[in-house]
């Protein structure tokens, strides 16, 4: 991510953000919309020779699929531009995308957070975002998410189970895992590749 223009790729979250928590879109259909949006994809994986620009209006027409969005009336919202903040600070340090992001502090936890860290430097909450990433592997994430079993992942892939107890445990380093494991296992979770295998940009 290029740190040159960090305020505006968070000015360019929060008006996401409070475009949906205005018009009470539902947190997963946002974090959706945001992981597989061509701007935050692009910003991922940007440095500071690149730096992906929008306007936010464009941002939002293409995130929420609408016409036209009337954003003189849109209000910012404390939550909103607090969790904006976090979020890209997030993956500025992590490396990760952000549907990987959302799994470990999904939208509306990050909301419960604002009270708690708002106050505080944004280490804590990156620290705490740390903490939850050391704890579990986005495969144990996104078993618990979809009430899946090893077992039953590897009869679904035909996966190995222990290949699939290796990398819930993170015995195993993705960047070893073969192409098709990692490719099956996006497809039945329904993820980005980049978000299975961890990649770090």
């Amino acid at each position: 991510m290029n740190s040159n223009h960090i305020y505006e790729y968070i000015s360019n979250l929060e008006r996401v953000l409070s475009f949906g928590y205005k018009n009470e879109y539902a947190s997963s259909y946002i974090e959706r919309a945001i992981s597989y949006s061509s701007f935050f994809i692009k910003l991922e994986s940007s440095d500071n020779s690149s730096s992906p620009i929008i306007n936010d209006k464009d941002l939002i027409e293409n995130l929420y699929q609408i016409k036209d969005p009337d954003l003189n009336s849109l209000p910012t919202y404390n939550q909103c531009l607090w969790a904006a903040e976090a979020y890209i600070r997030i993956q500025q340090i992590s490396g990760l995308t952000f549907e990987s992001i959302f799994l470990y502090i999904p939208l509306e936890k990050m909301y419960n957070y604002f009270p708690l860290y708002h106050e505080m430097d944004f280490a804590q909450i990156i620290n705490e975002f740390l903490r939850l990433y050391s704890l579990e592997s986005v495969l144990s994430l996104l078993l618990k998410k979809y009430h899946y079993s090893l077992r039953k992942v590897s009869e679904k892939t035909n996966i190995p189970y222990d290949t699939l107890y290796s990398i819930k445990q993170r015995r195993r380093e993705l960047s070893k895992t073969s192409f098709e494991v990692l490719f099956k296992l996006s497809k039945i979770f329904n993820v980005r590749l980049e978000t299975i295998s961890q990649i770090r940009q």
